[in-house]
């Protein structure tokens, strides 16, 4: 037995190492606060081993024409086409409503994003995305539906004998609790229980022709008990629900907002829902969305017997850490003073206007951008550098002098990148109807109001930075810090890696599911993308033309003391960074951080095999004149010879557009599998396959081949097991391995 129990403490303190990677890294203890220390608890959930991404096989064999699921149907609209295919194909009597559904303008592409419904309730890790071409063909799709079993039945509570809430009042159109009952319950409305009888009137099953396994033992907590139940999962103190007021939201989603919890900054959102288990059960959960000082937690609480299920903070985290576009640090470059730097299209007004105001210090329509020296989660009257009338913001840099005596120069800094970041990746596709951050939409779709909040030298913690994703509509939050590790101290906030990185979580995490899903990138391998995306934009956008594929790059070494934070820096030598696909499965990549590394290295070889088949711009904002654009695009017939396809000419803007193409492609939680294949269809989608082989040869240098997979489950997602061969069509010689 004592070797078993040998084994049982290994796992579990490996098991510790895995937790830790999800929270603040913090790499000096003595300067940094215990808020930022234990910042986050880490997120879980059900793997769901039975959610897909189905792409035609031709992305894995020949190189035929733009291959699809279904025939051409032009007849009906796109919402049409997802709804038929959904019926007809994959679940003919599931309940479902669309979420978001929009068109990417460059390739054509419409993507439908779906929700599973039962019970008229939401399955909140019931997922279902559908990409329709222009010609009405269903390209790809990902499911994570959950599945009816052969024999099952369905448990549904009966809450007809439910006792009454007696101590419910109404005070300035708020409600209160004025006792401890526990008969609170809410339904697909929250306070449906008040307008029939207090009682809590879940959704009919009646209209449901499939039965689903349903945990139900007929009791339920009340949310007020969930809300306790999570209280103690973070080590807060019990709440009174005599002290809480809480009304009904007025958006379409029907929230119960609970005000006056003394651990959180905004009202906290309670709904109920459903979440699949992995043995593709339903349960019904309590569905809470927390902001807090240094997290924003969306937890799903057992409605039966108050245990935590799934959580997701929407906060991200980077280990690593503004000078102009091509410059990343203070050591790479000095700073320029640059005029009008916005662009027209993704900021037609400047960056200093909200439609009916102009501002002349550093809030604009896309970033509000100010210091928070004492770490405050207060932002809206914290200093801004004034720009006066005329709009020059030019201040003083000494980086002998502490980062609190250049305050204004870092202020500015970030938000010339964030507003850089919003400008770059709205003509790559993330726009408003895409989920993008605008204070004003100016009536071009999706939902508006959530201009990044960014913090410079945030004063909650240091040699880090991160950045909250709730669902569009919702502002992003950045928090910038300094780094110790220096003397003197410097500033991420002049780090522009650290910057895009950041940024790159709400790029990634708001088209990965559809802008109203923020939780498809929360662990395991969808986690780990979610940091890779972010140090493969950084690394890219800081390329220069003499740079080629010998070229090394750590990420956040000035901030670092001028010492990168990842474990390789990243490269085409194998010697120099030896990371493939089987990677993630030792103990020290359980991390999202670790897990980040492999896929951006991955990343970066396939940069690389287009950079050196196209070449490289210093241009990487596509055109804003038509006459200039054969200089940017590459134009030619399609081979059905009625449209003309148009596409990025040169290597990096290239490797830019696939790879956010693919975001939008790829399924809720997806694998590297799922992200490659998404990447690959991009192209064929774009450029008719023409760098199919570049792309295979990238991924599969780096053990991503055609037969690479993932085998069994575990707490991780399984093992993986690498593969070195690309198609058939894409040998160099017989077996060509790469």
């Amino acid at each position: 037995m004592k070797p078993t129990k040998t084994i049982t403490l290994i796992t579990w303190a490996l098991l510790a190492l895995a937790a830790s990677e999800s929270r603040a890294h913090a790499i000096n203890n003595k300067f940094t606060s215990t808020s930022n220390i234990s910042r986050s608890k880490g997120n879980f959930g059900p793997e769901l081993a039975h959610r897909s991404y189905v792409v035609p096989n031709s992305l894995r064999t020949t190189n035929p024409s733009i291959n699809a699921l279904t025939s051409p149907n032009e007849e009906l609209s796109p919402q049409e086409i997802a709804i038929k295919f959904v019926k007809e194909s994959l679940h003919p009597d599931a309940d479902f409503k669309i979420k978001n559904i929009y068109k990417s303008e460059h390739n054509g592409i419409t993507h439908v994003y779906i929700k599973q419904i039962y019970n008229g309730l939401e399955v909140v890790n019931g997922d279902l995305n559908v990409n329709i071409d222009k010609y009405g063909r269903v390209i790809s799709y990902g499911d994570s539906f959950v599945l009816p079993p052969s024999l099952g039945q369905n448990k549904c509570s009966d809450f007809s004998n439910q006792p009454e809430e007696e101590n419910i009042f109404m005070k300035n159109g708020k409600y209160f609790i004025a006792s401890n009952s526990r008969q609170v319950y809410i339904s697909t409305r929250p306070l449906d229980f008040l307008n029939q009888g207090k009682k809590n009137v879940k959704g009919s099953d009646d209209h449901n022709t499939v039965k689903y396994n349903v945990n139900d033992s007929g009791k339920s907590i009340s949310p007020f008990e969930a809300l306790n139940s999570f209280s103690s999962y973070i080590d807060k103190q019990a709440i009174k629900p005599e002290n809480l007021q809480y009304y009904e939201s007025f958006d379409d989603q029907g929230y119960l907002m609970v005000e006056n919890v003394p651990f959180a900054l905004s009202p906290v959102k309670i709904s109920q829902n459903y979440i699949q288990l992995d043995d593709m059960s339903l349960q019904l959960v309590w569905d809470l969305q927390i902001e807090m000082e240094n997290n924003w937690y969306h937890a799903h609480i057992n409605a039966n017997t108050g245990e935590l299920i799934a959580l997701m903070d929407w906060v991200s985290d980077a280990t690593y850490n503004v000078f102009p576009l091509g410059v990343n640090d203070p050591s790479d470059g000095g700073r320029e003073l640059v005029t009008d730097p916005n662009d027209v299209i993704s900021s037609p007004y400047g960056w200093h206007n909200q439609g009916e105001r102009n501002f002349t210090n550093t809030i604009g329509n896309n970033v509000y951008a100010q210091e928070n020296l004492n770490g405050r989660w207060e932002w809206e009257n914290n200093y801004r550098p004034e720009g006066t009338e005329f709009l020059i913001f030019d201040f003083p840099l000494n980086l002998s002098d502490p980062p609190k005596t250049y305050i204004d120069v870092a202020v500015t800094n970030l938000f010339y990148w964030n507003n850089m970041v919003h400008d770059l990746f709205y003509r790559y596709g993330f726009n408003e109807v895409a989920g993008n951050f605008q204070q004003n939409n100016h009536g071009k779709g999706g939902k508006e109001g959530d201009p990044v909040i960014a913090n410079a030298q945030d004063g909650s913690g240091y040699n880090n930075a991160n950045f909250a994703t709730p669902p569009d509509g919702q502002h992003g939050k950045m928090r910038m810090y300094v780094w110790d590790i220096s003397n003197p101290w410097r500033d991420g906030d002049l780090e522009s890696g650290i910057i895009i990185h950041e940024y790159s979580h709400g790029i990634s995490t708001r088209l990965t599911g559809g802008p109203a899903n923020s939780g498809c990138l929360g662990w395991g391998e969808a986690g780990g993308m979610g940091e890779g995306w972010g140090d493969f934009f950084a690394t890219i956008l800081r390329m220069k033309p003499e740079f080629n594929s010998t070229k090394d790059f750590g990420m956040g070494n000035w901030a670092n003391g001028d010492n990168g934070i990842r474990k390789y820096p990243y490269s085409t030598s194998k010697l120099t960074n030896p990371e493939t696909y089987k990677y993630v499965d030792k103990p020290e990549y359980w991390g999202v951080h670790a897990k980040g590394e492999v896929w951006a290295e991955i990343l970066y070889e396939v940069y690389w095999n287009l950079v050196e088949k196209h070449g490289f711009t210093l241009e990487w904002f596509p055109p804003t004149v038509e006459n200039d654009s054969y200089k940017w695009y590459t134009t030619k017939t399609s081979p059905d010879g009625i449209d003309t396809i148009k596409y990025p000419k040169h290597g990096n803007t290239l490797a830019l557009q696939l790879v956010v193409d693919g975001m939008k492609l790829q399924p809720c939680r997806p694998s590297f599998i799922d992200a490659r294949d998404a990447i690959i269809q991009s192209d064929e989608i774009l450029t008719n396959g023409e760098n199919k082989c570049e792309l295979w040869k990238g991924f599969a240098k780096r053990g991503l081949g055609i037969k690479a997979k993932i085998i069994g489950s575990n707490p991780w997602g399984g093992l993986h097991e690498e593969d070195f061969h690309v198609p058939v069509d894409c040998e160099d010689s017989p077996d060509d391995e790469i």
